[in-house]
């Protein structure tokens, strides 16, 4: 059985790879700065870190990945216009 820990632990690492995923191709050139695709998978990547975060009490790291989304969506609405 999987406890709220282990969740809390896997969220993070999904969300760490999927943040590290998007910034290697921002700099392979596959992604640009504007796309939305890149900023969706920081959007996705900061609020899975946010969730081990929130979990592990770590404040500065949350606000960290709150700010993270909240530019992620800002990216996204401006994309969308």
């Amino acid at each position: 059985m999987i406890t709220i820990e282990s969740a809390s632990q896997i969220a993070g690492i999904m969300g760490a790879i999927i943040l590290l995923y998007a910034y290697a191709m921002i700099s392979k050139g596959r992604f640009t700065n504007t796309s939305p695709v890149y900023h969706t998978y920081n959007l996705i990547g900061a609020f899975l870190v946010g969730i081990n975060t929130i979990y592990m009490g770590a404040l500065g790291a949350l606000m960290l990945n709150i700010a993270w989304m909240i530019i992620a969506i800002w990216h996204l609405i401006k994309s969308t216009k």
